[in-house]
């Protein structure tokens, strides 16, 4: 059964999407919910900001997740499903694999950008939900747009 689900999140409206369809799992199995979230930055805004700017950055995103995810707390616990939150200070596909090993998780839910060749190639980042299905050791469910 579906008793422990990590969802990451990133504000986007699939990671949104993702939060409601882990919700409703969580009420059919009796599961308990973990938010995750990474307030990382990516290695090419590291490599070309100074390292200060990046740490302030890192610390305006914590704050403003602690905010979203307490938001998303407590609409879950109205539900009647036990929740929780984390945030992560690493690279946002290595985090949730390493955390849902860590902690145990029978699910993983998560958004896909459906970032292009051209555009990951420009921004130096991959795809972190072909990472995480890629690596985990539990069933991921990928959530994708209809377009």
């Amino acid at each position: 059964m579906l008793k422990k689900i990590l969802v990451a999140y990133d504000n986007g409206e699939k990671a949104k999407k993702a939060v409601d369809e882990a919700v409703e799992i969580a009420k059919y199995s009796k599961g308990e919910i973990c938010l995750l979230t990474s307030v990382k930055m990516p290695s090419f805004v590291s490599s070309v900001a100074a390292s200060d700017l990046v740490k302030g950055l890192e610390n305006d995103s914590r704050k403003y997740f602690e905010d979203i995810l307490k938001e998303y707390e407590d609409k879950i616990k109205q539900k009647g499903i036990t929740v929780s939150s984390v945030i992560l200070d690493e690279s946002p596909g290595k985090a949730i694999v390493r955390y849902a090993e860590k902690e145990e998780f029978n699910l993983i839910v998560m958004g896909s950008v459906n970032r292009g060749s051209v555009e990951r190639m420009l921004t130096g980042l991959g795809s972190v939900s072909n990472y995480v299905l890629q690596h985990a050791k539990c069933p991921v469910l990928i959530i994708k747009s209809k377009d």
